[in-house]
């Protein structure tokens, strides 16, 4: 194991007896060192960093923020010794928030007047955790590769390795770039085979990843554990994290699966077995009265804000001319008793892995709601999220340049699903499937769990209308996607149409 045993001091040197407790507890400390002499190997062996304002030296202190970033994605402990309450108070403002006000400084930075009584043990105290060390990494693929950021977390997430490979997966809508990892490991570390079984790595955002990992342990409890992906390892810098998880081996797409005329089994399992007793938090629950259309604004699942530029502007909504701010709000007119609690949010075919009849769960990043009074979510939007992924996207999420589907050819087949009439005769849960037409036997599927657990009649044709507009937010891959975002748009706003003349007729007949 690599000896993490350095400091690195920056302005006024410590006290004689300050340096020799520090160097009798094995410390190497390296005073005032130029930009060019800090290096990843360096680092790799520091523990803490010093930064002394003591006795007038601001100017050779404040060097040290040059390699502020270095230091967090690092794990290296900064403590900043000698400053008044004055220049505390601006280090805080100019040098820590400015480069980035969002992070939590005071688990890294620790500005302490001296380093006398309990203030030593701030070093010696001090735990190396994960470091970065100096292994091959392979990125296999024609895809944008990792930057040296990201390869220095990628590395401090594999601690055995000398060697890794990563080939790219599909990063779904989130902006994550996601890997499956083979790891070589070092001789030491291996029993048996040198490559072990491949591993998940997603690389993104430090605040999306670590709302992701927060979701995982929140559902960890509810999902089995087989059917959910199981955290490893968490690696956390100031702009980027990294983690890596147990890989889904030997299994493929829900989106997949369902276009082959395979899903429908995973589909029941889904529901029925990955996310029965997540689903079965709300059932235990006073249902929740309000506007689903409301709250998935509220719980930042959808909104007609959020609906990109390129589909209201196009030639086909153009020349139907209809308010989708009008539309919908008279969606959030309708309020019922329904069922709220946790959901994943993000509940699209490529989100879920199919390995024979299992549906695993991946991709918590998107996780809303909880089980407090209010705070729920409505259950029905992850039915109907998955429904729209199934019949709206196109495998590899529209990438390939060449695009399959004839759009006329397609929108004649789906649009008679998305007719009011068609989705308030749903078939029953336990209607036969049906290997001859995909779609139809998914729809039924799906809908058969969408509409068995609703509260009221209307609640699956007012998720669905979520779902399609939800689908619009994100921009077009190709032409062809595009126009299927078009006809989503379109098929929303008709439903919400129908919704309102339903409503309206409904009214009418009390009176």
């Amino acid at each position: 194991m690599k000896l993490v045993n350095t400091i690195l001091w920056y302005g006024a040197r410590p006290l004689a007896g300050e340096l020799d407790r520090l160097e009798l507890r094995g410390f190497k400390i390296l005073f005032n060192l130029a930009t060019t002499e800090v290096h990843d190997a360096l680092l790799s062996t520091t523990l803490v960093a010093v930064l002394s304002y003591k006795d007038g030296y601001s100017t050779a202190a404040e060097a040290g923020f040059s390699h502020l970033a270095a230091f967090v994605d690092h794990n290296i402990r900064v403590i900043i010794l000698g400053t008044t309450a004055e220049q505390a108070l601006d280090i805080r403002k100019t040098r820590l928030n400015t480069l980035d006000e969002t992070y939590a400084w005071d688990k890294v930075v620790y500005i302490r007047p001296d380093l006398k009584d309990v203030n030593f043990d701030l070093i010696v105290n001090c735990q190396p955790g994960r470091r970065w060390h100096d292994i091959e990494i392979e990125q296999i693929g024609p895809f944008e590769k990792l930057g040296d950021e990201e390869l220095r977390l990628v590395a401090r997430a594999f601690q055995r390795a000398d060697e890794l490979h990563l080939r790219e997966l599909s990063g779904g809508r989130s902006g994550s770039k996601v890997f499956m990892a083979y790891e070589r490991r070092r001789e030491e570390h291996a029993s048996f085979g040198h490559w072990t079984q491949p591993r998940l790595v997603k690389v993104g955002d430090r605040k999306k990843l670590g709302d992701e990992v927060g979701a995982m342990k929140e559902v960890s409890p509810y999902v089995p554990f087989e059917l959910r992906p199981n955290l490893e390892v968490f690696v956390e810098g100031l702009k980027t994290s990294v983690y890596v998880a147990d890989f889904v081996d030997k299994s493929e797409s829900l989106l997949k699966a369902a276009r082959e005329g395979r899903g429908e089994a995973a589909i029941s399992n889904l529901f029925n077995r990955t996310l029965q007793r997540w689903r079965d938090r709300a059932k235990e629950l006073p249902k929740h009265f309000g506007s689903p259309a409301e709250d998935a604004v509220r719980l930042g699942v959808a909104s007609p804000d959020w609906i990109d530029g390129a589909y209201l502007t196009s030639e086909r909504i153009r020349r139907q001319n209809f308010d989708v701010q009008k539309l919908w709000a008279s969606l959030c007119e309708y309020k019922f008793g329904y069922r709220a609690a946790t959901i994943h949010g993000d509940l699209h075919g490529d989100n879920v892995r199919v390995r024979g009849d299992d549906a695993i769960l991946i991709d918590l990043g998107a996780v809303r709601g909880t089980t407090e009074n209010g705070d729920g979510a409505p259950l029905c939007i992850d039915v109907a999220t998955l429904e729209v992924s199934l019949v709206f996207d196109q495998p590899n999420n529209g990438n390939s340049s060449g695009d399959p589907f004839e759009q006329p050819g397609w929108e004649r087949q789906i649009a008679p699903f998305y007719d009011l009439d068609a989705i308030l005769t749903a078939p029953g849960i336990d209607a036969a499937p049906t290997p001859d037409s995909w779609l139809f036997g998914c729809l039924q599927r799906i809908r058969s769990f969408g509409t068995y657990e609703q509260s009221d009649d209307l609640e699956y044709p007012i998720a669905l209308v979520i779902a399609l507009w939800r689908y619009c937010k994100f921009e077009p891959k190709t032409a062809a996607d595009k126009g299927r975002r078009v006809v989503a748009l379109e098929l929303g706003a008709k439903l919400i149409a129908q919704i309102r003349e339903r409503v309206d007729e409904g009214n009418s007949n009390s009176r």
